[in-house]
């Protein structure tokens, strides 16, 4: 071991002593090569082509080199490292004064058509902003020249993104030559400076120089169509906070006087507007160029594959022979809408990050039905004696779509009033004839189609009052709660469904039980992104949503909307499953093999539950937008609630932690307390629950436990001492009482013969002589049965050896009888008395003869101290 150390220390001694003529050899091959690269950089910088001057500094630079590598082999400190270093800061110097004439001679070229091809863009931003006020107050135009100002404004920053790009290099280059001027020393503009310095020094001040040139000539082009761009990109955002106010207004429009003649006399007019209109939404509403058209293609074709692919996995995954015809058609017919209405909406994006409406809509819809088909499905699974058929919703399906297609052109209010008014009167008669689906046991699909005709009246009135968008929006949003519930209700039944059938142990188990608590709150978004396509199928609904939903709102300083509401109930979810997981995992843990008191694990789940909802609290406070800083205000408040109150529940609270964590009790212990004994079941935070022995469940405040006596009769152990008092006549014989008792103890099973069973002798009494038997059973359930067994047998010996077991005497001494009162009545009528009764024998042998004499005298008074009618008779 010490010649393996020895060797170790002699190789790291010759790889310290080689280094250093390495490092020098590699330094010199580095500083040759970047004197090569200055020379050639000036060669450059200076603008000379002369072949000669070129050939000779090649040569001389492949000398140079030549000899610096046989300089290196003969004399490796030949160069200095910082030498290196300097020749590297001069070489990035000279290319940045090269990339300054390049970029300054490209400018001159793009400078020159720069002005006459933004020119058409100038007068194009001029048309859209006399639009932008011709068109105000009516959503549809302004929302067309909303998306025209986007893609003009595309297009001038494709035509000036050559000019941007030369800029931001120049800017990045004059940077770095102004963090190169002001990393120099104060005392560099002495002139006592060497050539090199001031040359170093004076090419710095042109670099700089050449860069504000150009950055100067980009301003002076750029000007005028980074002006035009501002303005276009200011009246674009005035647009979009505008349109939410305008598509609002829309929706909420007055009645319309479609009685009155004036709004027909123009109706001509009116539609060759409305077709002007429609024309100039049509950029709006679907691709125009070839590209726009390929692009929404593409992203069509492979929204499409994908979700196909992942549906046809599945389809294989849990689809048998012996499935039913519900599950077979979620995946024929549900999921393949789902994934067409996908598609569309994956191919709505376009480019420019806007969405083409019509391919929006059209998505929409094709969701809408393929939830309509899923919901019914769904429902099928859960009551199979459901007749199958098909879904009862669709059947509200026509007149929605001829709703969103009446919302959806821009038509004159009186002609889209009037067809909408015929479409409820023929759906009403048409639902007068229809066959009532047989729903069976289902009552929500029956509810809904009996209301449906309520709600088609109610629409026709709203409609002939001329608030033609409320009777649309009324019905829409029936049928997509209608639609929101019964998914929601088919997704809960799927969800206890698989719930059923998942493992209970292991990792796979925790796992799934994860999932299906992802799923309710899955379900709750499912149904809540259901309607709100509803809404973004309108047109303008993507405004509206934006605005209205999704911003929320504000209560002072907190804002609430509909993301954060539903972020919160995921979370909850997740909290309720992580709490349940974790209690369970908890509780097994002295199954696992590991060494842990029993009696550890219900502090340990209760604290891991509050902790975990603590988390949960302040994610909601925090997810609210309530700053944690605030709490202490909150604090104060609660404070003053506590003082006034809530001095009870803290109280009990307080209590209730001090038992949970102290364990001064523990499930399964039996006390007495308040004069209530029996065994505790439960301890939460507020109160305690006991069963007695009576079968009745009472909840104890934990307050009481705390500040009052409490008797915990099992927190030792499961054994405890019973004692049974006796007493005897006197002249009994005390050794054999003592012996019969220890004989009685230790003869019974519950008895422990560890402590042993003991007998004292502890007082003479007024009537007996008293005993006192104490003996340990092996568990407190069976002690008051054991003392019942025990008495038996004690009561069966002294029986056997004729030992009387006393109970208290009264002896009457009577002194002065009242004198003898004949009966008026016959003797024979007379009224017997009862015979005295008799005394027990206390002490035979000494007080026998006052017992007899009592006894006479007592016997000899009854008869004549009675009366016939019973009554004892007055005293003389």
């Amino acid at each position: 071991m010490r010649h393996f150390r020895f060797s170790i220390l002699l190789l790291l001694s010759l790889c310290l002593w080689a280094a250093p003529g390495l490092a020098a050899s590699a330094t010199a091959q580095a500083a040759d090569a970047s004197a090569v690269k200055t020379a050639s950089a000036a060669q450059a910088a200076s603008g000379t082509n002369n072949a000669a001057q070129s050939k000779d500094a090649d040569a001389a630079s492949k000398q140079q080199a030549d000899g610096g590598a046989t300089g290196a082999e003969n004399a490796p400190t030949r160069h200095d490292p910082w030498e290196m270093i300097w020749a590297g800061q001069r070489d990035m110097l000279n290319d940045i004064k090269a990339t300054a004439v390049r970029l300054s001679d490209a400018f001159s070229g793009q400078a020159a058509n720069l002005t006459d091809k933004v020119q058409p863009y100038e007068e194009e931003a001029r048309r859209l902003l006399v639009l932008t006020n011709t068109f105000k107050n009516w959503p549809n135009p302004m929302e067309a020249v909303s998306r025209r100002i986007t893609v003009t404004v595309t297009q001038l920053n494709q035509l000036l993104e050559p000019v941007m790009l030369a800029r931001s290099e120049a800017q990045g280059l004059l940077e770095r030559v102004n963090y190169m001027a002001d990393s120099l020393p104060d005392d560099l503009h002495d002139e006592r400076l060497s050539p090199e310095m001031q040359n170093y020094i004076q090419e710095i001040g042109q670099a700089r120089l050449r860069l504000a040139a150009v950055l100067a000539q980009c301003d002076s082009a750029l000007a005028p169509s980074l002006a035009l761009l501002a303005r276009l990109e200011k009246t674009r955002q005035d647009i979009s906070n505008q349109l939410p106010v305008l598509w609002k207004n829309y929706y909420l429009q007055s009645p319309v006087p479609y009685l009155s003649p004036d709004a027909w006399a123009d109706f001509g007019q009116q539609m060759r507007y409305s077709y002007q209109g429609m024309m100039l939404r049509l950029p709006v509403e679907m691709p125009v160029t070839p590209d726009q058209w390929g692009t929404a293609a593409l992203r069509f074709l492979i929204c499409l594959l994908f979700t196909g692919v992942i549906t046809l996995l599945l389809y294989r995954r849990w689809i048998k022979r012996d499935s039913r015809s519900a599950a077979r058609h979620i995946f024929r017919v549900s999921l393949p809408w789902l994934c067409l209405g996908l598609s569309l909406l994956g191919s709505s994006l376009s480019a420019a990050g806007e969405f083409f409406r019509l391919f929006l809509a059209l998505g929409n819809l094709s969701i809408i039905l393929g939830q309509v088909f899923l919901a019914w499905d769904l429902r099928l699974l859960k009551y199979p004696d459901v007749e199958e058929q098909p879904a009862p919703f669709l059947r509200l399906m026509p007149l929605t779509l001829c709703a969103y297609a009446l919302l959806y052109l821009p038509l004159t209010k009186p002609l889209v009033l009037a067809l909408w008014a015929a479409l409820l009167i023929a759906s009403l008669v048409w639902r007068q004839r229809w066959r009532k689906a047989n729903c069976g046991s289902l009552q929500l699909e029956s509810s809904v189609l009996d209301g449906d005709s309520i709600v088609l009246w109610l629409c026709l009135l709203l409609a002939l009052s001329g608030l033609h968008i409320y009777s649309m929006a009324l019905y829409l949003l029936f049928v997509s709660c209608s639609l929101a519930l019964e998914l929601s209700l088919g997704g809960m039944a799927l969800i206890s469904n698989i719930n059923e059938h998942l493992p209970k142990e292991g990792a796979r188990a925790a796992l799934a039980r994860l999932l299906v608590a992802l799923a309710a709150p899955v379900v709750l978004v499912a149904a809540v992104v259901g309607v709100l396509l509803w809404v973004g199928t309108l047109p303008g609904g993507m405004y509206l949503l934006g605005e209205y939903v999704f911003k929320g709102v504000n209560v002072g300083a907190t804002q609430f909307n509909i993301v954060q509401i539903l972020l919160i109930i995921s979370v909850f979810y997740l909290t309720r499953t992580a709490v349940a997981m974790g209690s369970r995992f908890l509780a097994k843990l002295p199954k696992q093999g590991l060494q842990i008191d029993a009696t550890l694990i219900p502090p340990m789940q209760t604290a891991f539950t509050y902790a975990v909802w603590a988390i949960f609290g302040l994610f909601v406070l925090r997810a609210l937008g309530m700053e944690l800083s605030n709490l202490a205000m909150v604090a104060g408040g609660l404070s003053v609630g506590i003082g006034f109150g809530m001095q009870t529940i803290v109280n009990n609270f307080l209590s209730g932690l001090i038992l949970i964590f102290s364990r001064t009790l523990q499930a399964g212990d039996v006390v007495e307390v308040g004069g209530i004994t029996g065994r505790v079941r439960k301890i939460s935070v507020r109160a305690t629950m006991v069963e007695t022995y009576d079968n009745a469940l009472i909840y104890v405040p934990n307050s009481e436990f705390v500040a009052s006596r409490l008797i915990n009769w099992t927190r030792n152990s499961r054994t405890v001492r019973r004692e049974i008092k006796l007493g005897v006549a006197y002249g009994s014989n005390t050794a054999l009482v003592m012996k019969l008792l220890l004989a009685v103890a230790n003869g019974h099973e519950n008895v422990l013969k560890y402590p042993t069973p003991s007998v004292t002798f502890n007082d003479f009494g007024a009537s007996t002589l008293d005993f006192l038997l104490r003996f340990w059973v092996k568990d407190y359930d069976v002690g008051v049965s054991t003392a019942s067994d025990i008495r038996l047998a004690i009561e069966k010996q002294f029986r056997e050896h004729h030992i009387e077991v006393a109970f208290p005497q009264l002896d009457v001494h009577i002194k002065d009888m009242p004198p003898r009162v004949k009966s008026p009545q016959a003797p024979s009528r007379a009224r017997v008395g009862r015979p005295a009764r008799r005394l027990p024998h206390r002490a035979p042998q000494t007080r026998s003869a006052q017992r007899d004499g009592t006894a006479k005298n007592v016997r000899a008074a009854t008869p004549e101290s009675a009366s016939a009618d019973g009554k004892r008779p007055p005293a003389p």
